[in-house]
């Protein structure tokens, strides 16, 4: 459907452009003006496609009007009628942008004409802007997708130079979603839209893999544990599949993307260690907002699950928000303090090759005999250390498994793979070789299945005639649209274009 304005100070006039347009085939949408300020007014409101008006109208003219529907809006289309054949008029409203010049009294013939060449031109517009569009969204999304996942400077200036880069930098807070199964590769095309219809907000819709997408918001001060709430009863209520949230803290500016993107992975761990749990928010906001009375169980909990993973960077950062509440604080009793902290030592003697090389009841005798909180803390902090070099030294362990389940992906990367059937294979847990993956390839599970699928479709499209629904199905992609997306958000370039680059350049080498 077309959006149509006419313009003319008489009523009479108006009516018979309506009438004209009553008897063309398509579908339009009439507003009616009778002299230029209505008019702006309504292209101010509207996205009017086609601008019908008077030459000679009181106050402004039909030229002065589509000079300022032209500054409104670049691609509306104008066509100007008047009673006077004066070729002077005509030469002013190409200056104008005015496509067409239609004298007064209006042959039918000649505006249904007139009507169609100016329809034709208002569709190559949109098609036109709805490419760029696409053009712009995959730039965005193939520049964005690098970056996050390398942090390389570089990346950014480039990405400057050719799409929209402001916006990136208004983005505040990020949610990751991650489904138990392969789940946004099938998910429809309409899915962003529906969740900022259901949501009543806007975001950037980012799809990292099969399983993961990333959206990014720009209200700096909305509370997104409600939003990522609201969004987790949505999904499943109209999907099968189980998913798991996690939300980022606020940030300032797309250089720290891909840090609030290791850090919301981190956070997606918890799922393994609390699987009631679907939407997981940032500790150190978690932390500050926490219930007194309730805030040292819940950091024993933290840090008996981080022992329990082996993950010695959170086991850090929880023992030091344990330090930082009591070694400058006088409210509690040197007794009480002793007994937080000995359950931190007690703690990493669960775990069982730990305490084969070390005696509990020694080090729990140290600390209760210390006399400060500092001596308290050395004690503690000591344990750790110790707890640290006990694990550089199993490492070598953590990376046969890796190895293991990084030949199994080799070798089953067409097969549907997941994080629990992986673990299986090495007889270990889920959580567990989350972990020990990430912290010896410097990757997540699911997106080294990607990229492993990504180079083995790269090799077949180089080196085989196959279609590219056969390398889709071949590499573990279930559909073929989203295996297209994916290959060109990862190499930038669609699966036709890049064999064919690679062809022409094998080519070009022959020749030279």
């Amino acid at each position: 459907m077309y959006q149509i304005l006419i313009v003319d100070d008489e009523k009479i006039e108006r009516e018979g452009i309506q009438f004209l347009l009553s008897q063309e085939q398509e579908k339009f949408k009439v507003y009616e003006a009778s002299n230029g300020k209505q008019a702006l007014n309504i292209l101010r409101n509207e996205d009017i496609d086609l601008l019908l008006t008077d030459i000679k109208m009181p106050h402004m003219s039909g030229l002065e009007l589509a000079k300022k529907a032209r500054e409104l809006n670049e691609d509306i289309q104008v066509v100007i009628f008047s009673g006077y054949n004066d070729f002077s008029f005509a030469q002013e409203a190409i200056r104008y942008g005015v496509k067409e010049y239609v004298l007064k009294p209006v042959d039918p013939e000649i505006f249904s004409q007139v009507l169609l060449k100016v329809e034709k031109e208002i569709d190559r517009n949109k098609t036109r802007k709805i490419r760029d569009k696409e053009e712009q969204n995959f730039l965005q999304q193939y520049f964005l997708q690098n970056y996050i996942y390398t942090g390389k400077k570089e990346l950014l200036e480039k990405a400057s130079e050719m799409i929209d880069f402001d916006k990136w930098n208004q983005w505040h807070c990020a949610i990751l979603i991650e489904s138990s199964r392969t789940f946004f590769d099938t998910a429809p095309e309409s899915l962003a839209d529906d969740l900022q219809k259901e949501l009543r907000r806007s975001f950037f819709y980012l799809n990292l893999n099969a399983r993961q997408s990333l959206l990014l918001f720009n209200d700096v001060y909305c509370d997104y544990v409600l939003v990522a709430n609201h969004l987790y009863s949505t999904l499943r209520r109209v999907y099968t599949e189980s998913f798991h949230l996690a939300v980022s803290r606020k940030f300032e500016g797309c250089e720290t993307l891909p840090q609030i993107l290791t850090e919301l992975e981190q956070q997606m761990e918890e799922r393994f260690y609390h699987p009631e749990n679907h939407v997981f928010t940032n500790e150190e906001e978690e932390f500050r907002q926490a219930d007194k009375s309730a805030e040292d169980f819940r950091l024993m909990q933290k840090i008996s699950e981080d022992i329990s993973r082996k993950d010695l960077d959170q086991l850090k950062f929880h023992f030091k928000c344990l330090t930082d509440k009591y070694k400058n604080s006088t409210q509690f009793s040197a007794m009480y303090i002793k007994f937080v902290f000995s359950n931190v030592i007690q703690a990493l003697f669960e775990e069982t090759q730990f305490s084969g090389e070390r005696r509990l009841d020694r080090e729990i005798d140290r600390l209760y005999s210390c006399s400060d909180i500092s001596q308290i803390l050395e004690v503690t902090e000591e344990n750790i250390r110790d707890y640290e070099a006990f694990l550089e030294r199993s490492m070598s362990e953590s990376r046969n498994e890796v190895a293991t389940v990084k030949n199994y992906i080799y070798q089953h990367y067409n097969e549907d793979l997941n994080l629990e059937t992986l673990a299986e294979k090495v007889y270990l847990s889920s959580g567990y070789l989350s972990f020990i993956f990430k912290k010896e390839t410097g990757m997540n599970l699911n997106r080294f299945i990607r990229v492993v699928r990504m180079e083995k479709a790269r090799e077949l499209l180089c080196n085989t005639n196959m279609k590219v629904a056969q390398v889709s199905e071949e590499t573990g992609f279930s559909n073929v649209s989203y295996f297209c997306r994916s290959f060109r958000e990862y190499y930038g370039s669609s699966p036709e274009s890049y064999r064919k680059g690679t062809v022409d350049e094998e080519e070009h080498n022959k020749e030279i």
